[in-house]
């Protein structure tokens, strides 16, 4: 279910920001920073993001993230993390999906 809330509660401009700010440290600098670069506020940037891993996620994100958000003392903030930075990520393969395909479990997505 934290990820539902994820997407529910950080689709949203103001909860994201929110969420940004918890976070802090470099991660709330490079929010900023791409926000603005993209003429948009961090809530509006980062609910972007979690908005469309929302319309996309699958059986394999979902398990994987879980996986990883359980590790966290924070798993909600983490789990809004991960998605912001894999949408970011060069490599375009989320680090729970990584962990999936490592561990064998079946994480096939197209």
């Amino acid at each position: 279910m934290e990820i539902e809330e994820i997407v529910a509660t950080c689709s949203l401009p103001p909860v994201a920001s929110a969420a940004v700010r918890s976070i802090g440290g470099d991660f709330s600098k490079r929010m900023n920073l791409l926000a603005a670069a993209a003429g948009m506020s961090d809530g509006e940037f980062v609910a972007s993001m979690v908005r469309n891993f929302g319309e996309t996620f699958d059986d394999c994100d979902r398990r994987g993230l879980k996986r990883v958000m359980k590790r966290s003392p924070m798993p909600v903030l983490t789990g809004l993390k991960l998605i912001v930075e894999s949408a970011l990520d060069d490599e375009g393969e989320a680090i729970w999906r990584r962990e999936e395909r490592d561990a064998g479990r079946d994480c096939t997505h197209y």
